[in-house]
């Protein structure tokens, strides 16, 4: 009998802990237009950290895919972008960077290079977000 209190506290206690966590997530979807290329980023927003789906449509004659996660520092989201080039074949990984702006986001552009097959922004040049090619709006 103790032993099934005490199992139904842990259940209790582990489902009121789960509620509270789920509260700290937002949900939000995202599009952008560049030209003939679209994109589509649906991600869930935690207060240090982020994850969800990117899909950048090139013009309808192909597509990347993938899964997008990382961090948050302020208005800053940096973490990385694993796709599948075309919706198919082997998945890359590469790095994002997303400037939370006027209820937008806007993914900025830099040098990326490469160490140990591990692809990354230049520490020694800054993200650019002057010159991005998607500027993300809310999808109600």
């Amino acid at each position: 009998m103790k032993y099934t209190i005490k199992l139904l506290f842990i259940w209790i206690a582990a489902a009121a802990t789960g509620c509270s966590h789920a509260s700290d997530e937002i949900k939000i979807p995202y599009q952008a237009v560049a030209k003939n290329d679209t994109a589509s980023l649906k991600i869930i927003l935690k207060k240090k950290e982020f994850y969800g789906q990117l899909e950048v449509n090139y013009g309808g004659l192909y597509k990347d895919s993938g899964d997008v996660s990382g961090i948050v520092k302020g208005d800053t989201l940096k973490g990385t972008f694993y796709y599948q080039r075309y919706g198919k074949g082997t998945k890359r990984r590469i790095p994002i960077a997303l400037l939370k702006k006027d209820h937008k986001l806007v993914m900025g552009v830099g040098e990326m290079e490469v160490f140990m097959n591990i692809t990354f922004f230049k520490k020694s040049v800054p993200v650019d977000y002057q010159k991005a090619k998607f500027v993300f709006q809310r999808v109600r």
